[in-house]
């Protein structure tokens, strides 16, 4: 059994069988169903923090924000290097 298939669940699937194993109506018993649960379970609460953003797409911000922020932070240290330095 693969660890991981990424398979990426849509919204509307993750949100029923999430629904679905609140209810009871799943037998979280089973590795398998639980696995596909658990699955489920992190593609919605991802959908519903991000929305339909793709996930290429968030990590391209999170890179701009961090390069951003070193940008920042170079730019405050280097005229203290050249001044004091």
């Amino acid at each position: 059994m693969p660890e991981d298939d990424h398979t990426e669940l849509s919204p509307e699937e993750a949100e029923r069988i999430v629904s679905r194993a609140q209810a009871g109506e799943l037998d979280t018993e089973d590795p398998e169903i639980r696995r596909v649960v658990s699955s489920a379970q992190r593609a919605h609460a991802r959908h519903s923090i991000w929305g339909d953003v793709p996930r290429r797409r968030v990590w391209l911000y999170v890179g701009l924000g961090i390069a951003f922020i070193l940008l920042w932070i170079g730019g405050l240290a280097l005229p203290l290097l050249l001044t004091f330095g």
